[in-house]
């Protein structure tokens, strides 16, 4: 079999028959072997692969598949503490992470920040997960058993700084071909209408993760209106030749 066969079968696994179980040590070394050419590659919390077992991480099949590892997660961590030197002053930025899932972004997003992390996840095996590794790590993240549209409403504005980050479920959303961020679960545009109904239409950051092959140009009709900041391109790629991408748009009023 092909790499990319090796590869696009260990994710048929992880997001089907391993999804809702947690890995093995030697099963998440396989995951950076293959995805991350190394087992070492497959990071998280500052915890490479061999030795996750040990430190008691706690990682589901479906985790393993859609987490952003720890470079990736340090790149965009330092990519907001950017954006958010440009702030003109006022109360610090509220961080969200509505679709947490390992939690591993809002981990390094708090320590680079030195902000607490407001976080939901809807799975209630993915939470269970995390919230035992977060605890494991001492990561202050504040996470909720709960979907992104409860946790809206209790997050009170601060200012136009204020950084959402989204990375609702691909599912039938991602094949072969690419991302239709138009049939994620919810779709993105339903999203951004959520955050902005829920600050009442004020200005903020969107940070949202994709992989560079965008089907029907639907990274630019998600955020038709919104002002493209910058995007961040993950290294090496994957071994079908994609390669993980995190964007950035102020969205609302004035951009």
């Amino acid at each position: 079999m092909s790499a990319v066969g090796v590869y696009y079968d260990l994710c048929q696994r992880l997001m089907g028959p391993w999804r809702t179980r947690m890995l093995s040590g030697a099963e998440l070394c396989e995951v950076g072997r293959i995805v991350y050419g190394r087992p070492e590659g497959f990071s998280l919390y500052g915890v490479g692969a061999p030795a996750m077992e040990a430190a008691g991480i706690r990682i589901l099949g479906r985790t393993a598949a859609e987490c952003c590892v720890d470079t990736m997660s340090l790149d965009v961590a330092h990519a907001v503490a950017d954006l958010h030197l440009h702030r003109d002053g006022g109360d610090e930025p509220l961080v969200a992470e509505l679709f947490c899932g390992s939690g591993n972004l809002g981990v390094h997003l708090g320590r680079v920040l030195g902000l607490p992390v407001y976080a939901a996840d809807l799975d209630p095996l993915i939470y269970r997960a995390t919230r035992h590794n977060l605890h494991s790590v001492g990561a202050p993240t504040r996470l909720q058993l709960i979907d992104y549209r409860e946790l809206l409403p209790e997050l009170t504005p601060r200012g136009p700084a204020d950084t959402y980050i989204i990375e609702p479920p691909w599912g039938p959303a991602i094949s072969p071909l690419g991302l239709d961020l138009l049939g994620t679960s919810p779709p993105v545009p339903e999203i951004l209408a959520d955050i902005l109904r829920a600050r009442d239409g004020r200005p903020c950051l969107v940070g949202i993760k994709t992989i560079d092959r965008i089907r029907h140009d639907s990274l630019n009709v998600a955020f038709a209106g919104a002002h493209h900041l910058r995007t961040i391109t993950g290294e090496p790629p994957f071994p079908d030749a994609s390669r993980m991408q995190f964007h950035f748009y102020r969205l609302g009023p004035g951009t």
